[in-house]
């Protein structure tokens, strides 16, 4: 389990809770390089019976630890184990983290969970309404843990963006190197199949977990905080690790965001190139306003948006 990954968060929080957790781990086998874990990815959905056969593992620790609640965040687990998960006695649930994009073949609708977690509210309308699946609204969190800082703000007088480059987000990194912007960029360097040379000088090469994550967010001026384009409603968990950080987060607006935190007041948003450009000038220059966007946005989701929130809830619905 990656540190500050999702199901570590959830995990940990679980215990601290005061439960008793058993890490079962992913249900198919993690490789390296990308391309076999991609390739095994693509073999495991186009043979789900072969595909299920290895992932009994799963049920014969369900079988040695006798859960009450079984909660997965990975959507390849086959329905046949799903199934035979459940007849163990346990609540089966999934939280899904990731845009429809990451979805594959949807098979997780007809796996048998109990309830299906989901982070997009346009989505949960659809499944609900229409088709009758048992989803509920779920948004993603921060961990108090470690996503909360003590340093002062606005110290690196930069715009931080930490996750993955995929195209569109390169696209619009491009463009703000191309603006003149100081961009510092987090995270996984980008595929050579992207391209953009340019952002080589603005990428650090590094990844940031836990409080580290928290402290290079806090001293930065501006967290920029730019959406996979199949997140079309619902916000990811970048925004709300960056608030619990204290950070000045500049995000793009979706569906959703205003019921989570208040524009102008907790962050500032952007629909469009040349507002993103005014805004990150605008915190640059302004490192006062800057920290009361920060410290209120820390406040609100430290008050509303952790994982034992989210935890508590989901606990009681299953």
């Amino acid at each position: 389990m990656d540190p500050d990954s999702f199901a570590e968060n959830i995990s940990g929080t679980l215990r601290h809770m005061g439960h008793e957790v058993l890490s079962a781990g992913p249900a198919r086998t993690v490789v390296k390089p990308i391309r076999a874990a991609n390739l095994i990815s693509i073999v495991g959905d186009r043979f789900p019976h072969q595909d299920a056969f290895l992932q009994r593992h799963l049920l014969a620790k369900e079988r040695a630890f006798r859960p009450d609640v079984i909660l997965t965040v990975d959507r390849t687990v086959q329905g046949s184990i799903v199934r035979e998960l459940s007849a163990g006695g346990a609540k089966i649930a999934l939280w899904y983290p990731d845009p429809v994009s990451n979805m594959g073949r949807h098979d997780m609708f007809l796996a048998g969970y109990d309830r299906i977690f989901l982070k997009n509210p346009a989505l949960v309308r659809q499944l609900t309404s229409i088709h009758g699946i048992a989803a509920t609204y779920m948004p993603e969190a921060c961990n108090p843990s470690w996503h909360t800082s003590d340093a002062e703000y606005g110290t690196d007088e930069v715009i931080v963006l930490a996750g993955n480059v995929h195209p569109t987000r390169a696209i619009l990194l491009d463009r703000m190197v191309r603006a003149g912007l100081p961009l510092k960029i987090y995270g996984h360097r980008p595929a050579a199949w992207v391209g953009f040379p340019g952002l080589q000088s603005a990428h650090t090469g590094v990844g940031i977990r836990r409080e580290k994550k928290a402290e290079v967010f806090r001293s930065a001026r501006v967290v920029l905080n730019n959406l996979h384009p199949a997140e079309f409603a619902g916000m990811n968990c970048r925004l709300f690790e960056a608030a619990g950080s204290g950070a000045a987060i500049v995000t793009e607006s979706r569906e959703g965001l205003d019921e989570l935190f208040e524009k102008d007041k907790e962050l500032l948003t952007f629909s469009s190139f040349d507002e993103l450009v005014e805004k990150c000038e605008f915190l640059l220059t302004n490192q006062t306003e800057g920290a009361r966007l920060g410290d209120a946005a820390a406040e609100r989701a430290h008050r509303d948006h952790t994982y034992d929130i989210r935890l508590a809830e989901i606990l009681e619905l299953l």
